[in-house]
């Protein structure tokens, strides 16, 4: 669905992923990031076939993977201002995200916003976000990872395109391994 959209130029302005914890969430925010930036030429690879987005090579899709890209931004809990451990996504860090929003991407394509464990926004941060989702700005695609939708003001995942990403089954990754290995 994600390529097809990609493929077609329909990118949508927030996705929510949601599963368990370790499942990929992240990692598919981030090659998301990575294909919405990319700026590979879709030139057909030596069997004629067209590679997908994310090339994983372009100055784009390296920036992105090491952290430096300037339209790509994690908003995630950790450590404030003080050292202190935060337990919620802040309201500032929204104000933060709404205010960079308003703002063109300056090398990509879009600004790429990841809420990593959008389960821990505090109740005025969700509601702050809930203005952004509402009535996004251009060139903006904001990315929520969590483990579970109850645990989201149903606000907030109603205007995003949610996937539900689930673990594979132990019989599947033992016979890909043996095929491929």
């Amino acid at each position: 669905t994600l390529t097809r959209a990609l493929d077609d130029g329909r990118v949508s302005h927030a996705y929510l992923f949601v599963g368990p914890p370790q499942v990929g969430k992240m990692t598919l925010a981030m090659d998301l990031a990575r294909a919405i930036n990319c700026v590979s030429d879709e030139q057909p690879n030596m069997f004629g076939e067209t590679e997908p987005k994310p090339c994983n090579q372009c100055v784009q899709c390296d920036r992105i993977t090491r952290g430096l890209h300037t339209d790509v931004r994690v908003v995630a809990l950790g450590e404030d201002s003080r050292g202190r451990t935060r337990t919620l996504i802040s309201i500032d860090q929204v104000r933060d995200v709404q205010h960079e929003a308003s703002l063109k991407p300056s090398e990509g394509k879009y600004r790429v916003f990841i809420f990593d464990g959008a389960e821990h926004l505090s109740l005025d941060a969700a509601n702050a976000l809930l203005k952004t989702l509402e009535e996004p700005p251009d060139q903006v695609v904001l990315i929520l990872t969590a483990t579970d939708t109850d645990r989201l003001l149903p606000t907030i995942s109603s205007r995003c395109q949610t996937f539900e990403l689930r673990a594979a089954r132990q019989s599947v990754i033992v016979d890909l391994l043996k095929s491929q290995h």
